[in-house]
C-alpha cells in the first residue's frame, strides 16, 4: 500500500458511516454525473443567494419606515399629536418619593399640575415643577404649541444609579448607606378638542 492510500483509509475510519457513504457515491457514480449533480444543487443555492441580499437590503429600510410612521403610544392622549418632553437625570432623591407626587399630576392639565405642585408639602415637588416648566417651554418654543391647552400625557420616574457608602456604627461595625438618584421624564401635548 502507498502512503496516500493509508491516509484515505484513516480519514474514512474517522468519518461516521453516513459520511463514508456520501464520500464513496461520487467516485462510484463517475465523474460526469457527479459534476452534473453538483451543478444542479448549485443553481437553486445561487438563486437563493441572489434573492437573499435583496431581502436584507429591503428589510432594514422597511423597519425604519415602520418605526418612523408609528407614533408612540402615550397614555392619556391620542396618537399622532405632537408632544414636547423634558428630562431631569440624576436627581438626588429617591424614586419612590418622587412617584408619590408624580402620580398626583399625571393626566392633569398644566395649570392644574402647577397648582398641585405649588401647594404640595413634599420636597419632591421642587424638581418635578422644574421639569414641568421645562417641558412647557419646549412645547412653546420648539413646537409652537399653545400653553393654555397643554396636558401632561406621560410622566414617570426611573431609578438612577445609587451612591453607596458606609457609616461607622457601635462596636466597630459599619452600616451601608445607599443614596438613590432618579431620572424624571414629563411629556406634554395639546388637548384634543372633540
Amino acid at each position: 500500500m502507498a502512503k496516500g492510500d493509508d491516509k484515505d483509509n484513516k480519514e474514512k475510519k474517522d468519518q461516521p458511516a453516513a459520511a463514508k457513504a456520501k464520500a464513496d457515491k461520487p467516485a462510484k457514480a463517475g465523474g460526469a454525473s457527479a459534476k452534473a449533480d453538483k451543478a444542479a444543487k448549485a443553481e437553486p443555492a445561487a438563486k437563493a443567494q441572489k434573492a437573499a441580499p435583496a431581502k436584507k437590503a429591503a428589510s432594514p429600510a422597511a423597519g425604519k419606515r415602520a418605526k418612523a410612521e408609528a407614533p408612540p403610544v402615550v397614555a392619556g392622549g391620542g396618537n399622532g399629536a405632537r408632544a414636547a418632553r423634558a428630562h431631569a437625570r440624576y436627581v438626588r432623591m429617591a424614586p419612590r418619593k418622587l412617584r408619590l407626587v408624580m402620580d398626583a399630576i399625571r393626566g392633569k392639565s398644566v395649570q392644574e399640575a402647577r397648582g398641585i405642585l405649588q401647594f404640595c408639602g413634599k420636597r419632591a415637588a421642587g424638581p418635578l415643577s422644574k421639569v414641568l416648566e421645562s417641558a412647557v417651554a419646549n412645547a412653546e418654543n420648539n413646537h409652537s404649541m399653545d400653553t393654555a391647552n397643554l396636558v401632561i400625557t406621560t410622566a414617570f420616574v426611573d431609578q438612577g444609579p445609587s451612591h453607596k457608602s458606609f457609616i461607622p456604627r457601635a462596636r466597630g461595625r459599619a452600616s451601608a448607606v445607599h443614596k438613590f438618584t432618579s431620572h424624571i421624564l414629563i411629556e406634554v401635548k395639546e388637548r384634543e378638542e372633540a
